[in-house]
């Protein structure tokens, strides 16, 4: 399956992350500010219409670009027939982005990049877990939609730059309260109407895709 036309400099990699080898999809342009590793979980993300806008936005702002599925394909597929589509260990989710980060600072493109961490669903937990162990590494993040009020014991312990961004529904606004209380550090929660996790709604891309650029080129270095 081809990415966009944008995408042409882009080339496909393996990630070793653990027991597992993860696809993933880099682009780093000449002269890159920063790269920016866009992790989720399901439904093979690098293919969506959200994430490809998403990685455009972040590539046309002089970011290199790693769009790395935490799942293997096999498992996105198990994950599609489960009924519980939250079916696999976040924690294990969590170590394999944390090989992937190790991975990804040995590499001759990222080399001297400061890295930023974009993680949407059950790849928002994973960008928050996994860069708690890395606070020298990752120099910021941003995380769309988190759903459960577990990851308040990893937040506690992150110091670095943090926007999150969520939904306007009650739940989420009052799960975004909570954990701006949690984090301590350099932080930022938005609220944007419509979002929802999945859908692609008129406008909402381009919002998060704005105030995620505007979050890493102030705080990724």
């Amino acid at each position: 399956m081809m990415m966009q036309e944008w995408f042409s400099e882009g080339f496909p990699v393996q990630v070793p992350a653990g027991t597992s080898i993860l696809d993933a999809e880099m682009q780093v342009p000449t002269g890159a500010s920063g790269l920016i590793v866009l992790v989720h979980a399901g439904s093979r993300p690098r293919y969506t219409q959200r994430v490809q806008n998403l990685a455009e936005y972040f590539a046309k702002d002089g970011f290199g670009i790693l769009i790395m599925d935490l799942l293997t394909e096999e498992e996105s597929e198990i994950g599609k027939q489960a009924e519980d589509r939250n079916c696999f260990d976040r924690e294990m989710l969590a170590d394999r982005l944390d090989y992937s980060l190790e991975w990804v600072q040995d590499l001759p493109e990222a080399s001297g990049l400061p890295i930023g961490l974009f993680g949407t669903g059950d790849g928002a937990w994973a960008a928050i877990s996994a860069a708690a162990g890395r606070q020298e590494e990752v120099s910021a993040r941003v995380v769309v939609g988190m759903e459960s009020p577990a990851e308040f014991g990893a937040l506690k312990s992150i110091q670095a730059r943090n926007l999150l961004i969520y939904g306007d529904r009650g739940g989420d606004t009052t799960l975004a309260r909570n954990c701006m209380s949690a984090l301590s550090g350099r932080k930022r929660s938005e609220i944007i109407p419509g979002y929802a996790q999945g859908r692609e709604e008129s406008g909402v891309t381009e919002k998060v895709s704005r105030l995620a650029c505007f979050w890493f080129e102030q705080y990724l270095q």
